[in-house]
């Protein structure tokens, strides 16, 4: 059970430093979303995409851990913490636990912002090709009193583009 506990507290010590990570990442994010678009963002996205893989990974170790621990493959963190005897493994499984869950409620957080952001940049996207591809209104005469020629093809851009 000792050596259980010890690789918990490894994937749970390397699960925090991801999830501080991702924190990082989803920061940057936000900034670049507030300042201009670039490829800075994609490859943001791309580090976070194999930071989210890790994760995952260490999720199905870390599950197998808690359920060796408890006897029970439906038991959390919270449970296996009970189950350890000893007060300095305890405290340190229940810190990390608890470091994880402020993290991830930052990284909501943050990332809730950014959403936000991206949805307000779409809108602004749509509303600009809007006004460049909108048709401009017919002018009912031209110089001299006479209507002018019809234009099929006066819009800047191709709505279907």
């Amino acid at each position: 059970m000792k050596q259980a506990v010890e690789e918990l507290k490894a994937i749970l010590g390397e699960e925090l430093s991801i999830y501080q990570k991702l924190l990082s990442f989803a920061r940057n994010k936000k900034k670049l979303l507030l300042e201009k678009f670039s490829t800075d963002l994609q490859t943001i996205v791309t580090q976070e995409e194999h930071l989210v893989q890790r994760l995952i990974d260490l999720e199905q170790l870390r599950r197998g851990l808690v359920s060796q621990i408890v006897g029970d493959d439906n038991a959390n963190l919270d449970a296996a913490v009970e189950k350890i005897p000893e007060a300095d493994s305890k405290s340190d499984l229940w810190l990390l636990g608890n470091q994880l869950r402020d993290l991830m409620a930052e990284i909501k957080t943050v990332n809730d912002e950014n959403q936000k952001l991206l949805e307000q940049a779409l809108e602004l996207t749509q509303y600009s090709i809007k006004l460049i591809t909108r048709v401009p209104a017919d002018v009912t005469y031209g110089p001299g009193g006479k209507q002018p020629p019809k234009r099929p093809g006066s819009v800047l851009i191709d709505r279907k583009a």
